[in-house]
């Protein structure tokens, strides 16, 4: 996988978001605060923006000790103010609610799905009472994963989404070197195990690709997509089994790469829906795939 200019990345995220703050006029940035190295890095990048950084934490139930302390670091290093407000009994109201108006019992994604869209009417509500524009914390290979819910997590606009896993740590800890040296934030959230934080599984590998890292989703997962419609359309019809993917099954085990890709198949729908999103290499505004 080609390597960044974590340099030159930085660089133009941090110039887009204050060109498009100014010529936009928005007065603040409102972010969700989700503890993890996508959030962290996309706190660390809008810090650099003048305007007042609002973070709010809704931690649930399913949110582990680590996962809240890593936050605590976060605010207090990158944002203007900061508010927590625990989104458990909103949760459970409106689970109930939900339940009793389908007649259906509730599902791990139902609850998922609840809880992201409960977050959702949290941070608008803050942005439309501070003339604020909702940051979007996901990255390029949670769109391709099924990692994020429509009308949930995607929001204003993406600083982030041009940039695989494995490259967000990669411009974490670029940013620990050479921009925040003395960040104890960055440094958590690098060493936080990455989970959806709704209780689904111990970590996002449980869900994703058990025993493998993001490294590996993602050089399965940019060979996927590199492919034409033509020859995806083949190795669907073959069980995957197919030879333009042949070489990732001695790599990284046949059913991981048939578990990562099937994710990738799946989700389509909902790609088509997303967030103002920056190039990492310009300052231009994109609605494109992966490259």
């Amino acid at each position: 996988m080609n390597n960044l200019d974590y340099n030159e990345v930085y660089n133009n995220i941090v110039n887009w978001i204050k060109r498009y703050v100014a010529e936009n006029w928005i007065k603040s940035l409102v972010l969700w605060l989700s503890w993890w190295i996508d959030s962290t890095v996309t706190a660390a990048l809008c810090k650099q923006v003048d305007i007042p950084l609002i973070w709010i934490s809704l931690p649930c139930s399913t949110n582990k000790s680590d996962e809240i302390s890593a936050a605590s670091l976060v605010w207090k290093e990158f944002c203007t103010s900061f508010k927590e407000c625990n989104l458990q009994s909103a949760f459970s109201a409106v689970e109930s609610f939900c339940k009793d108006s389908s007649g259906l019992d509730s599902t791990p994604i139902s609850q998922w799905n609840i809880k992201a869209r409960l977050r959702m009417i949290t941070l608008y509500d803050v942005a439309s009472k501070t003339w604020g524009m909702v940051v979007d914390t996901d990255n390029l290979t949670e769109h391709f994963l099924w990692f994020w819910t429509i009308h949930g997590d995607d929001w204003d606009f993406n600083p982030i989404w041009w940039l695989r896993k494995h490259e967000i740590y990669g411009l974490a800890r670029w940013m620990k070197e050479n921009i925040y040296p003395e960040s104890e934030a960055l440094e958590a959230s690098i060493a936080l195990i990455p989970t959806d934080g709704n209780g689904v599984s111990w970590s996002d590998m449980d869900q994703i690709a058990p025993w493998k890292t993001y490294d590996d989703v993602d050089e399965i997962l940019q060979r996927w997509v590199s492919l034409d419609s033509s020859t995806k359309k083949s190795a669907i019809e073959n069980d995957f089994n197919h030879d333009s993917i042949a070489d990732l099954f001695d790599k990284h085990w046949e059913e991981t790469v048939k578990r990562v890709i099937l994710r990738s198949v799946k989700s389509e729908f909902k790609r088509r829906h997303r967030p103002l999103i920056i190039d990492i290499h310009s300052w231009d505004t994109l609605g494109k795939d992966w490259k």
